[in-house]
């Protein structure tokens, strides 16, 4: 099956130290992503560095790297599809089946190495992370920028927050609805409107979701939503 290749350039344009425009180094990553709807799908992530920081800080696409989890080539909306079907006691067989259903070539051992990845992600002490990394986005480059991507399933959505320079999966937390209450409070834990959060880049578009970030950041905070296709 021949696959479509995309090339994704950083969002940031300029160094966020110096403002000097970014430039070309290398590709950061180049691999073939199998998606929900069976496509494949070769992702190149190129990465840009300041030529005048030289500081070895290179940075590259949030969408690119919010189309799969690092180290794996399934998209995270395949890692989160496999967590819904274990919570109803789907077997490993069943869940391969399915997924070969929709021509995605996938393990016994890749299905319990996602689950456990996932299982990771969101049982990780999130608060701690987010502001652990905060901390060294503040030393580092003087702003908190983050990538916030939603995933949405049958109604069920996934909230993924990464860090916007170094790329990390900070928090993966799931909700029955995008009006579920405790979405706003989880969001609120780590948004609060006094702190220098410069940009909120979500690679998926939603009526509410953008809003409700929107409503609880402060109101200097950029934001930018863009489609991964």
């Amino acid at each position: 099956m021949n696959s479509v290749c995309k090339n994704y350039k950083p969002e940031i344009i300029y160094c966020p130290k110096c403002n000097a425009k970014l430039e070309y180094k290398y590709p950061v990553s180049n691999k073939l992503v199998y998606f929900s709807s069976g496509k494949r799908i070769r992702v190149r992530n190129l990465g840009y560095a300041c030529p005048n920081c030289k500081d070895g800080n290179v940075y590259v696409s949030q969408t690119a790297t919010k189309l799969c989890f690092k180290g794996y080539t399934y998209s995270a909306k395949i890692v989160c599809l496999i967590s819904l079907f274990k919570e109803k006691h789907m077997s490993r067989e069943e869940i391969c089946d399915y997924f070969y259903s929709k021509n995605i070539e996938i393990s016994d051992r890749n299905v319990d190495n996602l689950y456990a990845k996932y299982i990771y992600y969101h049982n990780l002490d999130y608060a701690k992370t987010i502001f652990e990394a905060y901390e060294k986005m503040l030393l580092n480059y003087n702003e908190i920028r983050l990538s916030i991507d939603l995933i949405t399933i049958n109604g069920t959505i996934f909230v993924l927050v990464y860090d916007y320079f170094t790329t990390e999966l900070l928090a993966l937390q799931r909700f029955e609805s995008v009006n579920d209450s405790e979405l706003p409070r989880f969001l609120s834990s780590f948004l609060k409107s006094d702190l220098n959060i410069t940009v909120i880049a979500s690679i998926r578009r939603d009526a509410n979701f953008i809003p409700l970030l929107k409503k609880i950041c402060s109101p200097k905070t950029k934001f930018i939503a863009f489609n991964k296709f």
